[in-house]
């Protein structure tokens, strides 16, 4: 509804919805994931040549960032549902700035390393998909699926841009001012467009009421529904999370540069920016287990693909790689929010975000990490690339349990 209580009119393009769902798309482009996952691969040998790490002591660093994530985002999702969106994303976009100069000019050791990255994953939740599918569903009903699949292609965007803007940066500058840098455009850019337009839904209108329809967080938790897309959403994670940050590197394995390894990086994010607006279109119009399963479908060929390729491999090869692989990863963040839609409504949408987050968490915490140390145990990324291609027929065989109907709700009382 809008916010003076008449007819729904989210087609209407001077709807405040979709102001907020600008906000979203740019916060999203700077959140977490493209700006850690997406460039941690160009920053990694600066680390191994500098501190005398390897590959996968430097990517066990995420693992720890996710660990933490893992733990705070229920608390998180809880905290968003009693005090909303806004009194915690702003703190928490400054911690994630704060971040990369920590990372870049205080870490002398590993346990160092990994307590920057510890804490950094606790602090920055609320920067994460949580804050911005809560606000986007308080305002869409009609499009709520292709106004979330829009916003998660801000990730898309991210993963795209991110890489480019990293390797230009590290041109220029020394690696440790490269980083730091990238703390600047947290505070220029999403934090001043979120604190401008990132607004939730008024509290008094006919759509907050219907939003409050759906089950507690006991009584999801309890379903067979949340078991399986806990689990797939899981074991997808770590396939999918796990070659973030190694896209790069596998370019730079076969005889790329580090402009053409940024840019194979750029293709991956490219790719997942169709997948997100594609999967939210689809749900809009077909049961969202079956899009989820299309899409984690084609990643699971990519690694295949990936399995397959030669040493001599070319940039067009790799490339391919990507796109084929990102369009499962752009179908993971949307599918999360669409699943607690359609299968528990609204009630308790954070809180019960928060602990799938938390699964997709423990599979990001992982992944990178396995990539690495199988990688540096076989020579090549040939071995861990099959175990990802089991990985996604996991959790596509698990995802086709799950029921194809929606759910109907009866409002509660605020």
């Amino acid at each position: 509804m809008t916010p003076n209580g008449s007819a729904p009119a989210e087609s209407n393009l001077g709807y405040p919805g979709w102001r907020v769902l600008c906000a979203a798309v740019v916060g999203l482009a700077f959140s977490p994931g493209p700006m850690i996952f997406g460039t941690f691969g160009l920053f990694a040998p600066h680390f191994a040549s500098d501190h005398g790490w390897s590959r996968g002591a430097i990517m066990l660093a995420l693992t720890f960032f996710n660990l933490a994530g893992v733990l705070a985002s229920p608390l998180t999702g809880s905290l968003l549902d009693r005090h909303g969106v806004r009194r915690l994303l702003f703190p928490a976009l400054v911690a994630l700035a704060l971040g990369f100069p920590a990372l870049a000019w205080l870490t002398g050791s590993l346990p160092m390393f990994y307590a920057i990255a510890f804490a950094w994953g606790a602090t920055t939740v609320a920067t994460q998909s949580i804050s911005y599918s809560k606000l986007i569903t308080g305002w869409f009903v009609q499009h709520r699926g292709l106004a979330i699949g829009i916003a998660a292609a801000g990730l898309g965007v991210g993963y795209v841009g991110m890489p480019l803007i990293a390797g230009a940066l590290l041109a220029m500058y020394d690696w440790r001012v490269a980083l730091s840098a990238l703390a600047v455009l947290v505070m220029v850019v999403p934090f001043l467009c979120n604190l401008a337009l990132a607004h939730p839904a008024p509290v008094k209108t006919p759509l907050t009421s219907t939003a409050l329809a759906g089950l507690t967080l006991g009584e999801a938790s309890r379903t067979r529904e949340f078991a399986l897309m806990a689990i797939a959403i899981l074991l997808a994670s770590v396939a999918l999370t796990g070659i973030v940050p190694h896209i790069s590197l596998l370019a730079l394995d076969h005889g790329l540069s580090t402009g053409q390894a940024a840019a194979v990086a750029s293709a991956y994010g490219l790719s997942t920016i169709a997948g997100r607006v594609l999967v939210g279109w689809l749900a809009d119009h077909f049961p969202v287990p079956r899009v989820a399963i299309a899409f984690f479908a084609c990643s699971a060929l990519g690694f295949v693909l990936a399995l397959s390729v030669g040493a001599n491999a070319g940039m067009a090869m790799l490339i391919l790689v990507a796109l084929t692989i990102g369009l499962g990863f752009g179908a993971e963040s949307d599918v999360i929010a669409l699943f607690i839609s359609r299968y528990f409504g609204q009630r308790a949408f954070a809180a019960i975000y928060g602990y799938l987050l938390a699964a997709f968490l423990i599979g990001s915490s992982i992944g990178p990490a396995l990539f690495g140390f199988v990688r540096d145990a076989s020579g090549s990324y040939g071995t861990v690339m099959g175990i990802a291609t089991a990985l996604m027929a996991a959790a596509c065989g698990l995802l086709a349990l799950l029921p194809t109907g929606q759910r109907q709700f009866e409002p509660v009382a605020a």
